[in-house]
């Protein structure tokens, strides 16, 4: 293997893919280093939504839109945050990302381009996805990168990660320390390029506390997002920003308990939003308190009313009725996206996280809340079921008291996803230092820049996966060969 490439990528998930394809395509000489043992980092757990404005898929299904109404839409979701210029470039960019992922064979989901309520809404249908998710994206990228490996215009190091970069001559970071996990070896790597692509810190607990002092973590991040590319570039001088931006998702049920970890494609709520799932429970604090209307539908609304509460956790509490009623179709339709009543039921006999209990006091003291203040909190949603009217928080569906024994409850974590802190780049993607200089042959990419350079305060639908992609190939197509 050569020891001088033109532009090594560390990291092998979307952005990085993205960025050694384009690089390859155009012949330069690129190494990838990846720490795990296998292609495409995030894009194995991710639901895999992108969002474009104008895109082939959103023509034909004669829907008018463009990339400023986009960006428009964006900075009316976010209250004008993040980086502007960031934001711009990648709605300009997203339709020709979409195209290029259909020329490549995407699979869509046949009711796409949609409206998601999981976030704010877009005013038009301009979210994607695929058919399996985040590994429709990653089929497509893997043909390609498979294409050009045959090729040896690209190569891969798995199992191994980066230790460091150097300087070596002036001041220029032209130097790569790899080492390999399984082997033991370190080796020096020449490079005119080194690209970061490790991914955000959502997965260590450790890292997340030294940038979000006081805020709790339960994690639903990718294992690999543990923040180790950031610290390496921010030990070169790189800057670090929008922390201040950081929103939890709501839906965790911490699995194992206390275990500050939950899945998101195995272990959630259906509490994001009320629009796919009218709420058949009340929602009790860490004070056994009621806090908001359940029916929300606005999920950013949702995110920072349970962000308010101790722990920014909550007990969805109902009763039998409730867990035996059906949707208007006929389906299940529970609170636990994907669980049978029968697993659902095995969980609440463990009594971990989900509770059974004959009576509300008995309930409420096996989720460690007041039984006085459960027991009040109940009767007095009860009389406002049987008035029609909620006094207290407005809530509007009132369809299900709370009566029938056993009743239930169920420990919902505002948990991250993803991380909106991340390294500061241009619209290169160089890194950049505290006064905003370049740190010369350093770039970033995907969520080390974190999802508040691309969605600033607020989550926009489709504004992770799609820049990632986008900034990708941007920057594999703009880097040159070694002189």
């Amino acid at each position: 293997m050569s020891a001088s490439w033109d532009v090594v990528v560390i990291g092998a998930g979307a952005a990085g893919m993205s960025c050694a394809i384009e690089a390859a395509q155009r012949g330069l000489q690129v190494l990838v280093v990846e720490r795990s043992e296998r292609l495409g980092g995030a894009l194995h757990w991710s639901g895999g939504h992108m969002s474009a404005a104008g895109c082939r898929r959103q023509r034909q299904a004669g829907i008018e839109d463009s990339p400023q109404q986009h960006l428009q839409e964006i900075l009316d979701i976010n209250g004008h945050t993040g980086d502007p210029d960031l934001i711009r470039l990648a709605t300009e960019e997203a339709p020709k990302t979409i195209d290029w992922l259909e020329d490549g064979g995407f699979e869509f989901v046949p009711e796409c381009p949609r409206i998601i309520y999981g976030h704010v809404p877009y005013c038009v249908p301009r979210t994607v996805y695929g058919l399996r998710k985040g590994l429709s994206v990653l089929e497509v990228l893997q043909r390609r990168w498979n294409a050009l490996a045959r090729e040896n215009r690209l190569t891969a190091l798995f199992a191994t990660e980066a230790k460091d970069v150097v300087a070596s001559r002036g001041k220029r970071f032209d130097t790569v320390v790899i080492d390999s996990i399984v082997g033991g070896y370190e080796q020096h790597i020449s490079a005119r390029h080194i690209v970061f692509a490790t991914g955000g810190y959502g997965a260590s607990h450790r890292f997340f506390a030294q940038k979000h002092s006081g805020v709790p973590l339960v994690s639903a991040a990718y294992p690999t997002a543990d923040g180790n590319g950031i610290a390496l570039l921010e030990r070169k001088g790189a800057a670090f920003r929008f922390a201040e931006c950081h929103l939890p998702s709501l839906g965790g049920l911490e699995t194992p308990p206390r275990s500050g970890l939950t899945d998101f494609n195995d272990t959630w709520a259906m509490v994001l939003t009320s629009v796919y799932r009218p709420p058949r429970e009340i929602y009790l604090n860490a004070h056994g308190r009621r806090f908001m209307p359940e029916d929300e539908p606005n999920a950013d609304t949702r995110e920072r009313w349970v962000m308010q509460q101790p722990g920014w956790f909550f007990w969805a509490v109902f009763d039998q009725a409730a867990l035996d009623e059906s949707a208007p179709d006929g389906s299940e339709n529970p609170l636990l996206i994907g669980w049978s009543r029968e697993r659902f039921l095995r969980r609440a006999q463990e009594g971990e996280g989900v509770h059974i209990a004959q009576s509300i006091e008995d309930l409420a003291l096996a989720c460690g809340l007041p039984p006085k203040t459960v027991v009040e909190e109940v009767a007095a949603f009860n009389r406002a079921v049987a008035r029609g009217v909620d006094e207290k928080l407005g809530r509007t569906y009132l369809k299900n008291i709370i009566q029938q024994p056993p009743f239930y409850a169920v420990k919902i974590c505002a948990a991250s996803l993803v991380t909106f802190g991340g390294i500061r780049v241009n619209t290169h993607f160089e890194v950049l230092d505290s006064a905003g200089k370049p740190l010369p042959g350093l770039y970033a990419i995907g969520e080390m820049i974190g999802l508040g350079a691309t969605s600033g305060n607020a989550f926009c639908s489709g504004m992770a996966l799609t820049p990632a992609i986008s900034f990708g190939r941007l920057l594999g197509q703009q880097l040159t060969p070694s002189p």
